[in-house]
């Protein structure tokens, strides 16, 4: 009787110590955040050009301009807390400006009157940021954590145009100034016969750092929302070797913006 009351309560601890090993393990998985996840996001920005090259023109005051931000990313966590992203990234860049002005104007002296002048820089790029990323470890009982990211950007110029307009007559009909115009402002190009295309006045390739703070809001254990704070600065010159150095204060144009996304992601349990 004594060796099989002992063999039961043996028996008993074991199934306890098997069950408790299972119910660690499966709280493990459910909240372990290595592995890899993917996702895809849209967002919504602020974009400017710090710093215009105005080809020698009068510079003009700075206008509000949106871009939009979507993309996909795929990133790995090495443990619960640090991790890299790769993104690839359509941004929509530029800036907008006006001023009264007299470049334009249809006479040809410092008398004339100033003229309302408008001009719309469009550049769209694929953006390709690596990032470090660095998250908060996810509790039991939590359904959110927050993150970090920052890194390198690349930014490949898709297309690029500009638009110069003015009120040039007393019609009240804007219009249009000719490429020509433009043309003319800028050596390289005025010394031959075609006109350049749209995206000849920009350079093909942007370089900086894009930071981003946001959180994770998960659905179940492994899909989750990803709303963030966005923020790109530029540190390369955004115009083309022909147009720069034209005047004698001349600085870099960087491309920046400002906005928020908001991105869908699934974690891959490793």
């Amino acid at each position: 009787m004594r060796s099989l009351i002992l063999f039961l309560s043996q028996n008993y601890l074991i199934k306890k110590v098997l069950l408790a090993t299972v119910l660690v393990v499966t709280t493990l998985s459910a909240f372990s955040q290595t592995g890899f996840h993917a996702g895809a996001h849209f967002g919504f920005n602020g974009v400017f050009i710090h710093n215009q090259n105005s080809y020698g023109f009068s510079e003009m005051d700075y206008e509000m301009k949106f871009g939009v931000y979507p993309g996909i990313a795929l990133g790995y966590n090495f443990d619960d807390m640090n991790g890299i992203q790769l993104e690839l990234n359509y941004a929509q860049m530029g800036q907008d400006y006006y001023d009264k002005i007299r470049d334009f104007s249809l006479g040809s002296g410092n008398n004339d009157p100033k003229v309302d002048t408008y001009r719309q820089i469009d550049l769209n790029y694929l953006q390709i940021p690596i990032m470090y990323r660095f998250q908060t470890e996810r509790k039991k009982k939590s359904n959110a954590v927050f993150h970090a990211m920052g890194g390198p950007t690349i930014g490949l110029l898709l297309s690029g145009e500009q638009v110069w307009q003015a009120y040039i007559s007393n019609n009240g009909t804007i219009t249009d100034i000719p490429e020509e115009i433009i043309q003319a402002a800028i050596p390289d190009f005025s010394s031959t016969p075609e006109l350049e295309a749209d995206d000849a006045y920009f350079s093909t390739l942007d370089f900086g750092i894009q930071l981003t703070v946001g959180a994770n809001i998960y659905l179940n254990d492994n899909l989750y929302l990803s709303p963030d704070l966005r923020m790109y600065y530029g540190f390369t010159d955004i115009n083309a070797e022909a147009t720069r150095e034209l005047y004698n204060d001349f600085e870099f144009s960087r491309n920046a913006f400002v906005g928020i996304s908001v991105g869908i992601h699934y974690h891959m349990e490793q």
